[in-house]
């Protein structure tokens, strides 16, 4: 047996696989389960399993698994044992699998992840599998590539954005904003109005300043790369010390809360600040649209990063949280590949998992699928592809040692949130982090 073959059509040129016939057999339903220890399995009748992990809600995992379902009925012979968990968990039994020899088939790579995952050898060079990825953008395929070798692809596509409670707006008699203009002196003085016509009920805003990914955004506007093409640390101490300085102005101004404000809020779109209606706007990924719009009363806009348009750079760039991996050790390199190449390239599998994780890596499926979206996921899906149509800076493959990054960002941003640390003092850990910690 070489491969499986896929039995159904598609719109978009599907690959087929060769398939003896003696392989073809009824193929069982696979069960979703938690994260469990071992790759794929074949059986005496030439029937194969396949492993395949992420990490997410159960929302998300319904919908992976009626994906899955399909894919199954394409492919008689194959089944595919599904697994999932939450984040930090996820990543800490990968980590602990891949050092194993125990990987998944097929498992969903952090984004910060991949380069140390790659070094290790633990993950299949996809252009030795048959995957179509000539359907993806080579922005796109950017963000799987560590040194000239594609070793993940997107599972889905998402960018950062601002979204703001309209009534409060309204109400302070102020016009909404040019998202495609506007300043981030614009931002504060608007933020700043309506924490004044509230009295202080409602703040404008509660973006995050432990995110690292708007440090990310705001160093490509000052025309550096926080994290660089060779995997080194690029931003520079002006340009780190102007971004903390910026954020004590709009907590000085009364634009963001005062210090502490935001530590009731929890992880679900329910929890958050601007669904509350305790702040008019947040900073959010695009893939959050649906469920912040829905917490919010339908109340939300949608606008693009201040400073977009009067800052050195652009700072918007499209990027992915989850990378879909093949592992380097996996016994079925044809199947799992297939599985991979449905993932990527097949209308069928989003028609179950939409925008679950992001728009689509290819465009043509997501053109396919936006007639069935919702018309929140549409809009969030839009205003992506708007941008990707844009020359954005590109979105590099994280050093090795990110983790400790974001971390130090998370201690920093609080230090200096309640005046224990400066701008220029948060600055200079950054940096050491970036000289010790960091590494292609």
């Amino acid at each position: 047996m070489t491969g499986p073959r896929v039995l159904a059509s598609r719109p978009l040129g599907r690959r087929a696989f060769a398939l003896g016939s003696a392989a073809l057999g009824g193929a069982a339903l696979a069960g979703c389960s938690r994260f469990t220890s071992g790759g794929g399995s074949s059986s005496s009748d030439g029937s194969v399993e396949l492993s395949f992990a992420w990490w997410g809600d159960a929302a998300r995992a319904e919908a992976t698994e009626a994906a899955v379902r399909r894919f199954e009925e394409e492919n008689p012979g194959i089944t595919v044992r599904t697994e999932y968990q939450d984040s930090g968990p996820y990543q800490d039994k990968l980590a602990t699998r891949i050092a194993a020899g125990d990987a998944p088939d097929l498992f969903a790579v952090p984004n910060r992840s991949l380069r140390e995952y790659a070094s290790r050898g633990a993950l299949m060079d996809l252009s030795k599998a048959e995957v179509d990825t000539t359907t993806v953008e080579d922005t796109v395929l950017a963000l799987g590539t560590v040194d000239d070798t594609l070793y993940g692809v997107a599972a889905g596509l998402n960018t950062l954005g601002v979204v703001f409670r309209r009534k409060h707006l309204l109400d302070a008699g102020l016009e909404l904003p040019d998202g495609l203009s506007w300043s981030w002196d614009d931002y504060e003085e608007l933020c700043r109005r309506i924490t004044e016509s509230t009295g202080g009920t409602v703040y404008g805003s509660g973006y995050s300043t432990v995110a690292e990914t708007t440090n990310i955004t705001w160093t490509r506007q000052q025309g550096e790369d926080f994290y660089t093409e060779d995997a080194r640390f690029g931003a520079s101490r002006e340009s780190i010390a102007a971004w903390y300085a910026m954020n004590e102005r709009f907590r000085d101004s009364g634009a963001l809360p005062p210090p502490g404000y935001s530590d009731v809020q929890g992880n679900s779109a329910e929890q958050q600040l601007i669904s509350q209606d305790k702040v008019a706007s947040q900073f959010f990924a695009t893939n959050n649209f649906k469920a912040y719009n829905a917490a919010s009363e339908g109340d939300l806009l949608i606008l693009r990063m201040p400073g977009e348009t009067t800052s050195e750079r652009r700072g918007h760039s499209i990027d992915c949280s989850m990378l879909w991996s093949l592992s380097s050790q996996t016994e079925h390199p044809a199947e799992a590949a297939a599985l991979l190449d449905y993932l990527v390239n097949d209308p069928a599998a989003y028609t179950e998992m939409m925008t679950t994780r992001g728009v689509p890596p290819n465009r043509e499926v997501t053109e396919v699928i936006k007639a069935d979206l919702h018309p929140d996921d549409l809009a969030a899906t839009e205003y992506l592809l708007a941008l990707q149509e844009e020359d954005l800076p590109t979105m590099f493959v994280y050093p090795r040692g990110a983790s400790a990054m974001a971390d130090e960002i998370a201690t920093v941003a609080v230090e200096i949130e309640f005046g224990r640390m400066t701008p220029e003092q948060a600055a200079d850990a950054l940096l050491r982090v970036g000289e010790t910690e960091l590494s292609a």
